[in-house]
């Protein structure tokens, strides 16, 4: 059962995701993280018979991604949903994403793996270049090749969207950290489910569209890479979640070396290269601060 958290979407991209979800299934969740302009409007902008398979959740306030998963996922357990597919409102998936995601699920559990999540890759709505997946190891973070035979890749971590986890899983592992509020509550909690014995698949052939950031560059950085840059709040999140994260038992030790490196490469190049470097350097700052301090919640 998809779940879609939005705040504030396109909402010709959010039409555009919903009609792409309901060609693949029949019942979709969507929770709202008090948005101003009116998520519902683009509900009944559907054709009658569909928007019918839509529960809709309008929260009073933002309180974060994590928080806002989470209540989809209790309306999922309560129409008793065997998986959830956790989706961004500017995502939008191909025809046959979520029939491969389960059948990649199915097909993992029947070789006796302990399936955490499995996820897909995403193509910028800017461009034609689709990402890769990652694992962390003593050098840092390794992009996986998916022009193997196989269809499938062991991963660390997957972005949140497009990931489809069952209900079981979640029993297990546990929900969203919503103390997280937005900015890797993902990579937490795939490595979270790994601690706990589940593992992290990506899956090569289930594609979505999805955008990242307010704008993407690409430039070269010792590889041809597509940089998303963010407003400055954003990189408060980043900086304040990376640094809460270092200091618990479960993070694997190469992926907090890993961090602290992208963390340094983040404060160099988004203070020197992006026209609001000293805006988001304070907001840098302000999350190590914070994330030192273990603060918590919505800045």
């Amino acid at each position: 059962m998809p779940i879609i958290v939005t705040y504030n979407p396109d909402k010709t991209i959010l039409l555009a995701s919903l009609r792409a979800l309901l060609s693949q299934v029949k019942t979709i969740v969507i929770v709202d993280n008090g948005s101003h302009s009116s998520v519902n409007e683009v509900i009944q902008s559907l054709e009658l018979e569909k928007s019918g398979n839509i529960n809709f959740l309008a929260l009073e306030y933002n309180y974060g991604l994590g928080k806002a998963y989470n209540a989809g996922i209790a309306i999922a357990r309560n129409l008793e949903a065997a998986f959830v597919l956790l989706m961004d409102q500017d995502s939008i998936p191909d025809p046959d994403m979520l029939r491969i995601l389960r059948s990649a699920h199915i097909h993992l559990e029947a070789q006796g793996k302990q399936v955490g999540v499995v996820g897909a890759r995403y193509r910028y709505h800017e461009s034609a270049e689709t990402s890769l997946f990652v694992r962390v190891n003593r050098f840092g973070f390794t992009r996986l090749d998916c022009d193997k035979p196989s269809k499938f890749v062991h991963a660390d971590f997957l972005i949140s969207s497009g990931s489809l986890i069952s209900i079981n899983a979640i029993n297990h592992i546990g929900e969203m950290d919503s103390d997280l509020f937005i900015d890797h509550i993902d990579t937490e909690w795939c490595f979270r489910a790994q601690s706990k014995g589940f593992e992290v698949y990506g899956i090569c052939d289930a594609i979505m569209l999805h955008s990242l950031g307010d704008r993407q560059v690409r430039i070269w950085w010792g590889r041809w890479r597509t940089i998303p840059f963010h407003q400055p709040f954003r990189y408060y999140y980043i900086f304040r979640n990376s640094v809460l994260l270092w200091q618990r038992s479960y993070m694997p030790v190469e992926w907090k070396r890993a961090d602290r490196l992208r963390i340094l490469y983040f404060l160099i190049f988004f203070t020197l290269f992006s026209p609001n470097g000293i805006a988001n350097l304070r907001m840098m700052i302000k999350g190590l601060k914070d994330g030192f301090n273990k603060r918590v919640g919505k800045l």
